[in-house]
């Protein structure tokens, strides 16, 4: 099944606004407090490498934009109501493609080796968080046909 209706469309970057607020809601404090074993969030680091000396706020609205975008592209490709699996093994991709790609375009070096190894372990969490709130977020704007509760059911 694919997102061929403006209705699962919507549905889907529903699904990508849901899971970048409440990723961010839990990243943003780690990152104020100093918990985090990163120098800054990524998202703000990726806006000031593209833009210079940004405000907070300006990383959070790429971090909004980059999550709500990578998560409706990942639902038009496998379509609505994927398998924990399929969403363990996007989780999965985004988080290689953060620490070989992202993290060296930022100047943190590939898995984070020109700052810390720990940057690597610790960008596991929100991604394990990101695929969690994906499952949980699609169940609940795809739900299943015929199903008229809230609750998230299998898969």
């Amino acid at each position: 099944m694919t997102l061929d209706q403006p209705r699962d469309f919507a549905k889907a970057v529903g699904v990508g606004a849901i899971v970048a607020v409440l990723t961010g809601a839990v990243t943003a404090p780690l990152f104020k407090t100093g918990i985090a074993p990163m120098p800054q969030a990524p998202s703000q680091a990726f806006a000031e490498t593209l833009l210079g000396p940004v405000a907070d706020p300006v990383g959070l609205i790429f971090h909004l934009l980059y999550v709500t975008a990578v998560t409706t592209l990942i639902l038009a490709f496998v379509g609505p109501r994927p398998s924990k699996w399929a969403i363990a093994g996007a989780s999965a991709a985004l988080w290689a493609i953060a620490v070989v790609v992202f993290f060296p375009i930022v100047g943190w070096g590939i898995f984070g080796a020109a700052v810390t190894p720990k940057i690597a372990v610790a960008a596991l969490g929100p991604h394990v968080l990101y695929g969690v709130l994906f499952w949980a977020a699609d169940r609940l704007l795809f739900r299943a046909p015929g199903s008229t509760d809230c609750t998230f059911g299998r898969a």
